[in-house]
């Protein structure tokens, strides 16, 4: 499970702060050779309880969600000679996956990876924007009998900054409740409020939330 140490005040972009909140930031780290990489991870869900759609997950991660990941490097990575955009294509892949292994964790079935794409971050680098396919776990007390898992999406960004890596991207519902069990026994189970589903719209907030945050002023320097 996704241990959360802290609830943060939200540091997300106007106007993603005034309809987001912070669910917590989990902190990890790991060793690799000489370098001590630590990574944290914030989530943030819709303020909102009807868009988010917090009665039908089975998962710590909302089916609707927008999460940052800030990376640093000690000592940073200049200062052993490389540049972080120079082993970007080795090291997006690898921050992928260590996101993939969080949400498998939390009980989202992956089934692949549908889009790999470049993109220019708002830092003027090149970077790598993934769309996985995912299974989003629907918790099986809604309807007394277990649920087939619902079709979502995983937005996964990743670019280089000036000492480390920028990651960011969300979770986009493709389907309600209603579309795997039929509006009926839905209506039956009597349920606060099913899931609303609106993908052009969750891809343009992630997209707005990759523009816009700031992940580079926490980056340390050389010391």
């Amino acid at each position: 499970m996704i241990a959360y140490c802290r609830v943060m005040p939200s540091d997300l972009p106007e106007p993603l702060a005034t309809s987001w909140r912070p669910l917590g930031t989990r902190t990890g780290q790991m060793n690799v050779l000489v370098l001590s990489i630590t990574a944290e991870t914030t989530l943030y869900e819709p303020v909102e309880p009807a868009v988010r759609g917090t009665t039908v997950g089975a998962s710590e991660i909302p089916v609707r969600s927008l999460f940052t990941v800030d990376l640093s490097f000690s000592p940073p990575l200049p200062n052993v000679g490389i540049p972080p955009s120079s082993v970007f294509s080795q090291a997006a892949p690898k921050a992928k996956r260590q996101f993939v292994n969080t949400i498998e964790d939390e009980g989202l079935v992956i089934d692949g990876t549908r889009t790999t794409l470049e993109f220019e971050a708002t830092n003027g680098e090149s970077g790598i924007w993934y769309v996985l396919d995912v299974g989003y776990p629907v918790d099986p007390d809604l309807l007394g009998t277990e649920i087939g898992p619902i079709d979502a999406e995983v937005h996964v960004a990743v670019w280089p900054t000036e000492t480390s890596y920028g990651m960011a991207g969300g979770t986009v519902p493709l389907e309600s409740v209603a579309d795997v069990v039929g509006e009926t026994e839905l209506a039956a189970a009597d349920l606060p409020a099913d899931i609303e589903v609106a993908p052009d719209c969750d891809r343009e907030t992630i997209a707005e939330l990759v523009r816009t945050i700031d992940l580079e002023s926490d980056d340390e320097t050389a010391g």
